[in-house]
């Protein structure tokens, strides 16, 4: 995956923009569910000690929990009526208080290339499914940081609008691990809106 980056990056910058064609460039920022996040990371039950000292109960309670959804910004160039390449930048984060009153911040950060595929195109409406292989860096407050390979499936998505602004409502499955133990997304952003501008 290492080698196809760079091979991306400089086809795609290498790629002559067309004026006469407004569709064939477009950027657009949106927001994904957390599905995942919410699930994994939920308030702890409140814990009572019994009298021996609370350095014997391990367990870290979490309280006051956030969540950003997945914010997400992405541009894209039409090759064809058929295929699209694409690069795609989303970001989330989590927050939660521990039983010491830390307010702990992770977040996210994914770095997506990908592939669209639009079997169906009218004026007002196109559909599409695709594609993305990528990485993601977590981080927090505490200054840990880990990569992960992630991946984008994009089962359904519907484009609608006219000329240059359009929005886009999306069902797919982005996932990112290193393995068993270190799961940082799994069955997340199964939902998201966009708002489009394409020229």
């Amino acid at each position: 995956m290492q080698r196809l980056f760079p091979l991306f990056l400089l086809l795609l910058l290498s790629v002559p923009g067309r004026g006469q064609d407004p569709s064939r460039h477009q950027v657009r920022l949106g927001w994904g569910d957390m599905l995942f996040e919410t699930i994994a990371f939920h308030p702890s039950s409140t814990h009572r000690y019994p009298a021996a000292p609370q350095m014997d109960y391990p367990l870290a309670e979490k309280r006051d929990l956030g969540y950003t959804g997945h914010i997400f910004a992405e541009y894209r160039y039409q090759f064809t009526p058929l295929v699209s390449i694409g690069m795609l930048a989303d970001f989330q984060g989590i927050f939660w208080t521990t039983e010491t009153h830390f307010r702990s911040r992770n977040y996210d950060l994914t770095l997506l290339p990908n592939v669209r595929f639009s079997y169906f195109n009218r004026e007002w409406v196109r559909l599409y499914s695709g594609l993305g292989a990528g990485l993601t860096v977590a981080f927090d407050n505490e200054r840990h940081a880990e990569f992960a390979p992630a991946l984008n499936l994009n089962f359904l998505g519907v484009q609608v609008g006219k000329g240059h602004w359009s929005g886009s409502a999306e069902l797919g499955f982005m996932a990112a691990l290193s393995d068993a133990s270190r799961v940082y997304m799994l069955g997340s952003r199964l939902l998201s809106v966009s708002v489009n501008y394409c020229w």
